[in-house]
């Protein structure tokens, strides 16, 4: 079977050179020429590869299905892992922001994470504890509450109105951020510590920057 295109072979054997480039333009302006296969295509494409490559390579035929499972457990990974990080972006509200229980105020917090630490649910305590941080200090005019911010912003926003609480706000940080983003589990010490802090903060008065007319 002739591989020339039809408009070819049905045109004469000596055309003009005008007649030859309006063929060539029109054979090159061809969909054919432009498509470009789809990731699914492009997948379809290596399994049948892949099972067209035992009788040639002289593989035994057992080797084909394990190749293509191999495969599919891939593509199922890939999948997987970026649907767990699209839902874990969505459901997260304000994206990385440590208030993202922004309705909540930080009496009710404060309740959630002493209760979820008599019953020994670490992860909540360190939770609402440094939510509970955070909400108090939007309460009592020591931050703003400004839109998505850290935990880690938090901390070190209020380590200038509570000196003495910079490294404890710090690693109150790091154990919010690790339980709410990097799917590990608080220790008890934690829990208890990001307590107590809330408590500190909750009761102490914090340092206010000194002006020109007191100084």
């Amino acid at each position: 079977m002739s591989v020339l295109p039809a408009l070819v072979r049905d045109a004469p054997l000596d055309p003009s050179s005008d007649e030859a480039r309006r063929w060539l333009e029109q054979e090159l302006t061809s969909p054919r020429y432009h498509e470009q296969p789809g990731l699914l295509d492009r997948f379809r494409e290596l399994v049948e590869r892949l099972l067209d490559s035992g009788p040639r390579t002289g593989l035994p035929s057992v080797f084909v299905p394990i190749a293509v499972g191999l495969v599919l457990a891939v593509l199922a990974l890939v999948l997987v892992r970026v649907l767990r990080r699209d839902v874990g972006e969505s459901g997260s509200g304000r994206g990385r922001g440590v208030l993202d229980v922004p309705d909540v105020p930080a009496a009710t917090l404060r309740r959630q994470a002493r209760d979820a630490l008599d019953r020994g649910d670490w992860d909540t305590a360190v939770l609402d504890g440094l939510r509970a941080v955070a909400r108090g200090a939007v309460e009592r005019v020591i931050v703003d509450d400004a839109p998505g911010r850290t935990a880690h912003e938090v901390a070190v926003t209020l380590a200038t109105p509570f000196p003495g609480e910079d490294a404890a706000l710090i690693a109150a940080a790091d154990a919010f951020d690790a339980v709410r983003y990097g799917e590990r589990h608080a220790t008890a010490e934690q829990a208890r510590g990001v307590v107590a802090l809330e408590e500190r903060v909750a009761a102490a008065r914090p340092d206010r920057p000194r002006t020109g007319a007191s100084a």
